[in-house]
C-alpha cells in the first residue's frame, strides 16, 4: 500500500488506519445483522406496504454496501500480508463494485418513512463506502503512476 520510511513509520500508520477501518466495518456489519434479524423484522412487519417495500430495498442496499466494503478490505489485507501481488490487486474483482446500487441518488421510499435505526445504518454505511471509494481510486491512480 505504500513505501516505508527507514523506521517503518508509514507502514505503522497505514496498519493502524487499516485496522481501524476494518474494525469499524466489521462492527457496522455486526450491528446491521443484529438489527435486520431482530428489531428490523418487527419494524418491517408493522409498516404500510409502500414503506415496507422501501425498507426491503434499502436493507438490500445496506447489505450490498457492507458486503462490498468488507470484500474490498479483505483484498487490501491480502495485499498487506503479501498474499496477493500489487498487480493482482488491480484486477477488477479487487476493486469496489456495484456503485450504481451502493451510491444511488434515488431511494425506494422517503427515508423518513424508515425506522431511525435503519436510517442511521444507511447513513453510516454510505459514508464508509464513499471513503473506501476514495481510497480505492487513490490506490488505482498510485498504481498507474508507478507504472509510468
Amino acid at each position: 500500500m505504500g513505501v516505508s520510511d527507514d523506521d517503518g513509520t508509514q507502514i505503522k500508520a497505514q496498519t493502524i488506519f487499516f485496522t481501524r477501518t476494518y474494525d469499524e466495518t466489521l462492527d457496522l456489519v455486526k450491528e446491521a445483522r443484529s438489527y435486520l434479524a431482530g428489531p428490523g423484522q418487527v419494524a418491517a412487519k408493522a409498516m404500510p406496504a409502500e414503506a415496507s417495500f422501501g425498507y426491503a430495498a434499502e436493507s438490500l442496499r445496506l447489505t450490498t454496501r457492507l458486503t462490498e466494503s468488507m470484500s474490498w478490505l479483505l483484498f487490501q489485507r491480502a495485499l498487506q500480508e503479501g498474499e496477493i501481488t500489487l498487480e493482482e490487486s488491480q484486477e477488477e474483482e479487487c476493486h469496489l463494485q456495484h456503485m450504481d446500487v451502493c451510491l444511488a441518488e434515488d431511494t425506494a421510499c422517503d427515508p423518513r418513512m424508515l425506522p431511525e435505526e435503519l436510517q442511521s445504518l444507511l447513513e453510516r454505511s454510505e459514508r464508509l463506502y464513499q471513503r473506501l471509494v476514495r481510497l480505492d481510486e487513490q490506490g488505482k491512480h498510485a498504481f498507474m503512476r508507478a507504472q509510468l
